[in-house]
């Protein structure tokens, strides 16, 4: 690694990435520029959608559907940049943001001013918006919010298309507008906060209220080793075999799967086609030798991928990447997964530069990190590609595929890919330091997975799999575990802001922010004799929000799934093909669904300070407590310090924090596993309910959903993210931290949660320093932790980056399960981040 300190001293870095002297080439320089470029905006889905919804309104949905896909593919501006490699991109522009007409944030009836996913970066003002049915938004106010929440260039002459053109098409059109109409008022006042008279509800289950389909992780090996011409005669397979079945019952609608998905493949395989012909246009006009070279090399490979198997490294990297762009292109809320990258590409590494020796590892690595640029510049979602772990009979899984990997992060400061790495104890050395030393640059990535606690995990949403299996785990999105290719997963539908059940425990069921009654009376807490009642109070408003959490999703869910059928994505899972069902309507062979437990530490603290201070130690009263919560904690200073500092808190490795934190987390699991056991809270075409905790940065907005707490919480202050303890309260160091991480009952957290953690710069500045970490790391994951994550950066360039944005535009952070370049994020969650507790040791 080549770090160049001059003649500064280690005790004045900031971050290790100012004295990193990358050694990639101007191509991947420029490449790299273009993808951190300010974005803009992209109309060519929302036109292939209205042209499509004219043209083919008579035929059924899943036809519509394919027919879109095949003329926005067919239509789509294509272009290859100077110097590029691998070719092909989600919209019209380098940069862009997608606009779709019916689903995601469309230039509908509702482009509305709405926190998206509460990733708290664009919205933090402290009365969260609510959406009101009856009120129409006018177009200017439209263009002005999606600015605003996207940050991104809108030309005037797509303003006027807007305005004129698209607005007035898609009004009543859009997904949003279909659930606004047809959910009932109870789900609409209970399941999501955005359409609920309180906006401060514990449930924002809504993220599926206006956006297509989701968390997957595609069949990418399948088509490396049979390409897309493979499964084609797969498909006609099982179409030809229709005519031949004893019964017809249900057999149009899997002939119209069927053909949807043939219409899909074939527009997939055009489209690469496309970029033949253009790179093959272009290398006739070109006079450079070594540039006309490359580009007929480009029409080759995409003359031949993804239609046919991959041959070697280039095509195989290529393959890749055009498939994400279709899954893209088909789902506009996709976040997908590249699975375990490392093992199925490296027998194309192994072809290329090992076997034929028709490539070097350089070359090789070039071509990676043309592709990590792709994905930076595609898109803001989180898109994962997980290396490491184990084998399938528990060997060492790790190869020259996994380096290369970690390789191209190090030379890149890009937010995408997300690099997970899993490590178990055979995780060899080499490997784990290359980790650890891209860790000191302190950019987040990539973040790590233990197999120790993640197949305990895994084991409970696929129980009737074997240990093999679960060995086999990827991370999709943010933090979740799933098993590839296999599973519709819908894996983040929103938040259950859980310290919000202790402000109603606290209120009678009232929330303190509106004074609305909106949760069940479960009595005066000064009528609770011991804190057995505030047990019992507590798991009643837990009980009771969680089935109002599913049964929104549920119809959300069923709403999608009629709506955004996916007959491409539903080709490359497994289930699909052989039940001749999309993958969007239990087609895959498992469909899940993300419960997500947001606020753990806070929950936990709070309740830990009414045990201690009122039950146990009888120094403070319930009237005292009721009083100083409801002013906000304003003129109560003596009583919030005793509620911080004369309370153990979680984090800290005390078992009476750490127990507590452990029963909310086993009480909201209750309440997970009872709506799996209620059928009717199911969707139609059924599924499983599996939790997690993670917030994506939407810590800042949860504190703006929850009144002052127990704890010491002021409202609207930030809560804790994910599993991480509350802001500055971890005072014994990260070992302390982990083991009190290590306590919770995660293996019942079927989905995973992560735990995120800052760390000095100083910590990690010898060889001998790396060394220390990665026995932490080691030790994290001997202890049972599933998923952590280290920011490495000081608070002081963290303050200097808020002030000198243009100067740290590539800085990036972990802000909760994601990385984000820190400039971009709002300045709530910036001073969020910097509160956090900046470890000086282990």
């Amino acid at each position: 690694m080549a770090i160049v300190l001059g003649d500064r001293k280690v005790q004045d870095v900031g971050t290790w990435q100012e004295f990193f002297v990358p050694t990639y080439s101007e191509r991947i320089k420029v490449a790299k520029e273009r993808a951190l470029q300010t974005p803009e905006i992209c109309l060519e889905r929302a036109r292939a959608e209205m042209k499509t919804m004219e043209q083919y309104k008579d035929e059924p949905r899943i036809i519509q559907r394919a027919r879109f896909l095949e003329t926005y593919l067919r239509e789509k501006t294509i272009f290859i940049l100077d110097e590029e490699l691998i070719v092909g991109n989600v919209n019209s522009k380098v940069r862009a943001i997608t606009v779709s007409g019916t689903a995601s944030h469309p230039t509908g009836t509702h482009i509305w001013d709405v926190q998206q996913s509460f990733t708290g970066q664009h919205r933090v003002e402290c009365e969260l918006p609510a959406l009101d049915p009856t009120v129409e938004i006018e177009p200017d106010e439209a263009i002005k919010n999606f600015k605003f929440r996207f940050g991104c260039i809108i030309h005037p002459a797509e303003e006027k298309e807007i305005k004129e053109i698209l607005f007035p098409y898609f009004k009543g059109k859009t997904l949003l507008d279909y659930n606004l109409k047809k959910l009932n008022p109870e789900l609409l006042e209970k399941s999501f906060a955005t359409t609920s008279s309180c906006s401060h509800i514990p449930n924002h289950a809504g993220v599926s209220m206006w956006r297509d389909a989701g968390h997957q992780m595609p069949n990418n090996e399948k088509v490396l080793h049979k390409g897309l011409k493979g499964i084609k005669k797969e498909v006609e397979w099982y179409l030809a075999q229709l005519d031949e079945e004893y019964t017809h019952f249900g057999v149009q609608e899997r002939r119209d799967f069927y053909n949807a998905v043939l219409i899909s493949l074939d527009a997939a395989m055009a489209y690469s086609k496309r970029y033949a012909d253009l790179a093959r246009e272009m290398a006739s006009k070109e006079t450079d030798p070594v540039r006309k070279s490359e580009l007929e090399r480009i029409a080759e490979v995409c003359e031949w991928v993804p239609a046919n198997p991959a041959r070697d490294w280039w095509e195989a990297v290529q393959s890749n990447w055009i498939i994400h762009v279709i899954d893209n292109c088909e789902l506009a809320g996709e976040v997908n997964s590249f699975g375990r990258f490392d093992q199925y590409m490296y027998p194309f590494y192994k072809k290329s530069i090992l076997d034929d020796k028709t490539m070097s590892h350089d070359e090789a690595l070039e071509l990676l990190m043309c592709f990590y640029t792709k994905l930076d510049g595609a898109r803001e979602a989180t898109q994962s590609l997980t290396i490491g772990g184990q084998t399938r009979d528990g060997k060492d899984a790790c190869n020259e595929v996994t380096m290369l990997c970690l390789e191209a992060d190090e030379q890149l400061s890009i937010v995408q890919p997300e690099t997970a790495m899993r490590i178990w104890e055979g995780t060899p050395d080499k490997y784990l330091r290359k980790a650890a030393e891209v860790i000191r640059l302190g950019r987040g990535k990539p973040k790590f997975c233990g197999d120790n606690k993640a197949i305990q995990m895994v084991s409970k949403g696929y129980n009737d799999l074997t240990i093999e299996d679960w060995r086999e785990y990827v991370l999709v999105g943010c933090s979740a575990t799933d098993l590839p290719h296999i599973t519709m997963a819908h894996n983040w539908e929103g938040d259950n802001v859980v310290p919000k059940f202790v402000e109603l425990v606290l209120n009678n069921g009232k929330c303190a922010i509106c004074d609305r009654q909106i949760g069940p009376a479960t009595g005066d807490p000064r009528n609770f004799e011991s804190m057995e009642a505030v047990r019992q109070a507590f798991r009643e408003q837990a009980f009771y929000w969680v089935k109002y959490y599913v049964e929104g999703v549920k119809y959300l869910k069923e709403s999608q799934s009629m709506w955004f059928p996916a007959p491409f994505s539903s080709a490359l899972a497994e289930g699909p093909l052989q039940r001749g069902r999309d993958i969007t309507n239990g087609g895959a062979w498992y469909t899940t669904y993300g419960i997500l437990l947001s606020g753990l530490a806070d929950t936990a603290d709070s309740l830990g300070a009414i045990d201690k201070l009122i039950y146990r130690d009888k120094k403070v009263t319930w009237d005292q407590m009721l009083e100083a919560i409801k002013d906000n904690w304003e003129g109560h200073e003596s009583l919030r310090q005793m509620c911080i500092n004369n309370v153990p808190k979680y984090g800290n490795d005390d078992d009476f924090a750490d127990t507590w934190a452990s029963w909310v987390m086993d009480t909201w699991e209750d309440a997970v596993d009872w709506v799996n056991t209620q059928t009717d809270l199911l969707p139609s075409y059924g599924g499983k309910w599996l939790g997690k905790t993670v917030v994506a940065g939407g810590n800042v907005v949860a504190g703006q959903i929850v009144g002052a707490l127990p704890n010491g919480h002021i409202h609207p202050e930030p809560l804790a993210d994910t599993l991480s303890p509350s802001q500055g309260v971890d005072r014994n160091g990260p070992t302390a931290v982990i083991k009190s991480v290590s306590k919770l009952p995660t293996h019942r957290l079927a989905l995973g949660g992560p735990m995120n953690m800052r760390l000095s710069p100083q910590l990690l500045a010898t060889d001998r320093d790396i060394d220390n970490f990665m026995s932490f790391l080691r030790t994290i994951e001997e202890l049972g932790v599933y998923h952590f994550q280290f920011n490495v950066v000081s608070s002081d360039i963290l303050r200097k980056a808020m002030k000198e944005p243009e100067n740290y535009r590539d800085l990036m952070v972990r802000v909760a399960s994601t990385v984000a370049y820190f400039v971009n994020l709002h300045e709530a969650a910036q001073l969020d981040l910097i509160k956090r507790t900046e470890h000086q040791g282990w």
